[in-house]
């Protein structure tokens, strides 16, 4: 059976080991000697990230989704991450609010 790593775990292995690479085989030799596929070290890792940011999707207006794009491109960001900041800035706001209450 494969042992699995949390990205956590990769990032440490690999900061805190005296690990080889060998070229050819596209294998990392960690200091125990355990001998790990990078790909699949890798693979897993990218899937256990994707994993803590789920998806989100809703229905919006045409007209409201280019007017995101345009503001966002004006402020020099995609239009997705200045969504996310104004709904995070939101709930911020209404839980500042709600404590208040």
């Amino acid at each position: 059976m494969k042992e699995k790593f949390s990205k956590e775990q990769i990032e440490e292995m690999l900061a805190n080991s005296t690990e080889q690479i060998v070229e050819e085989t596209s294998e990392l030799i960690d200091e125990f000697g355990n001998i790990h596929n990078i790909d699949e070290v890798i693979t897993k890792a990218e899937a256990d990230v994707k994993k803590k940011y789920p998806k989100v999707n809703f229905r919006w207006s045409e007209f409201e989704i280019a007017r995101a794009k345009k503001i966002a491109k004006e402020l020099g960001m995609p239009y997705q991450t200045y969504i996310k900041s104004l709904l995070k800035q939101g709930m911020d706001n209404d839980e500042k609010r709600l404590k208040q209450m």
